[in-house]
């Protein structure tokens, strides 16, 4: 009797236990699925926008140095000729009499320049008269000296005697050429006067020497005793007095100051302007506002030094307000003049929104960095905003700007997961009987991707209910389901 009850008891466990299973596996699968609605489909990226004013003014110091006052402060209204900073001017001050200094040597160098030519020229004419003399002498004693000269030793001593004055010119022909040719390399380095005016009076000076030292061989050879024909020895000394003569006289005719004047002028010239300059600085020193606005951006309070180059202040014109948005060139080109956007007002009290239109496409690309500091090519946009009466924005203002690459009304999509492949195939599980039935696979044609959904250009209708998740392994046709 036991055994048959103890199998009885075992048959029942198993047949609870089919039917435990057959139940569970009777019970619709729980999943999440959308109800397919006609709505707009949109794929879109945002940016972040600042408001701004359609006229923007960037005002510079026409003076540089340090920051002495500030008078305005950042969002303050101010008028054409309201004070904004001032500059400090002693470093100008110090410059400007240093300035005042170097010309005053300048002038008294270009002075100096005609004294000393003056006192050149009575030297020059001095040293012309005296060899004029000379060659006179030289001429009588030439001619006493073929008649007189008895015997050797007077013809020696009359010979030296004249190679000794020979010599002497010699040595003022070397101190005249030697001043010419310092003046010379003053000008030649300063860039005034040319390479080939530098290099005669290099040779010059040269050959004065040459003639020098062969004046004192001449004197060595003759007090040896070796007495050449007088007239031969008067007549090179009477060249050589001539030419001396002659290249005094040439000298005295040129113009030997033009070039130096010329110098020492546009130093001059260079030194007045640079004082124009600085007077130009000191009389601007004090900066003033040049149209009335709203001071959007105040430079100067960044920095302790200012410069001509930087900007100081920016003034804002009262006017339409624009929205400037940055995009990345990737994305610019999917933007056109007069799409509209969504312009996105944050508040603690709720975000506004409200539209805009694109009216400016910039030419080019900047660099932009984002907050991480990853440097990014971005393209400027300017946008109309269509600002609801009831709502106050100001310049500097943000705007989330959302621009949209593709919008279209009254399409259906899906989530991007409830696609599936099958043999080639766009797929999705559609629910028989609103959100609660069997399912059973069904191709559809698919258009374009957004960021999270897929519109479906056919294979679906308004009112049916897709499963998200097509990879859920326990989905087949036929399987019942019902809504999570």
């Amino acid at each position: 009797m036991k055994k048959p009850i103890k199998y009885i008891i075992i048959g029942i466990v198993v047949l609870a236990s089919i039917a435990g299973v057959v139940f569970y596996m009777m019970q619709p699968i729980p999943v999440r699925m959308t109800e397919m609605r006609l709505q707009t489909a949109e794929l879109s990226f945002t940016e972040q926008g600042v408001v701004v004013a359609e006229n923007t003014m960037l005002v510079f110091s026409a003076a540089q140095g340090g920051l002495q006052n500030m008078y305005v402060r950042e969002g303050q209204r101010v008028t054409a000729g309201d004070l904004l900073i001032s500059v400090d001017t002693t470093l100008l001050e110090l410059q400007l009499a240093q300035i005042e200094s170097g010309i005053l040597g300048l002038e008294a160098q270009l002075a100096n320049v005609q004294v000393e030519d003056r006192a050149m020229r009575r030297n020059l004419e001095t040293t012309r008269t005296s060899l004029q003399g000379e060659l006179q002498a030289l001429n009588a004693q030439a001619a006493e000296a073929s008649r007189t000269v008895a015997n050797h030793q007077e013809s020696v001593n009359e010979q030296l005697r004249v190679q000794q004055i020979l010599i002497d010119q010699h040595y003022r022909e070397i101190e005249q050429v030697t001043d010419n040719y310092e003046r010379t390399a003053i000008l030649y380095n300063s860039g005034v006067v040319a390479y080939a005016e530098y290099s005669t009076a290099t040779a010059a000076v040269t050959a004065a020497q040459a003639r020098l030292e062969a004046a004192y061989a001449q004197m060595s050879v003759i007090a040896t005793g070796s007495v050449t024909d007088s007239a031969e020895h008067f007549e090179g000394i009477r060249a050589s007095l001539v030419a001396q003569i002659n290249g005094i006289s040439q000298q005295l005719s040129g113009d030997t100051t033009s070039a130096t004047r010329a110098h020492f002028q546009a130093l001059i010239a260079v030194e007045q302007t640079s004082i124009a300059r600085i007077q130009h600085e000191i009389q601007n020193a004090v900066v003033t506002a040049p149209i009335d606005g709203v001071i959007t951006t105040l430079h100067a309070q960044n920095t302790n030094f200012i410069t001509s180059a930087a900007p100081i202040a920016e003034i804002t014109v009262a006017g339409d307000l624009y929205i400037e948005a940055y995009v990345s060139t990737q994305d610019v080109n999917s933007i056109s003049i007069g799409d509209t956007v969504r312009l996105t007002l944050r508040q603690r009290t709720g975000d506004i929104i409200f539209n805009g239109t694109v009216a400016e496409i910039g030419d080019t690309a900047v660099v932009r960095f984002t907050a991480l500091g990853v440097e990014e090519r971005k393209v400027n946009i300017r946008l109309s905003p269509q600002v609801p009466t009831d709502v106050t924005i100001g310049i500097g203002y943000g705007v989330d700007v959302t621009f949209y690459i593709f919008r279209e009304e009254n399409r259906i999509t899906v989530p991007r997961t409830a696609l599936f492949r099958d043999n080639g195939v766009d797929k999705v599980w559609v629910v028989d009987g609103n959100d609660n039935g069997t399912i059973e696979s069904r191709a559809v044609t698919t258009g374009m991707e957004l960021r999270t959904e897929t519109i479906i250009e056919s294979g679906l209708s308004e009112g049916d209910f897709v499963i998200n998740d097509a990879n859920n392994s326990d989905l087949r046709n036929g399987t019942r389901v019902r809504a999570e």
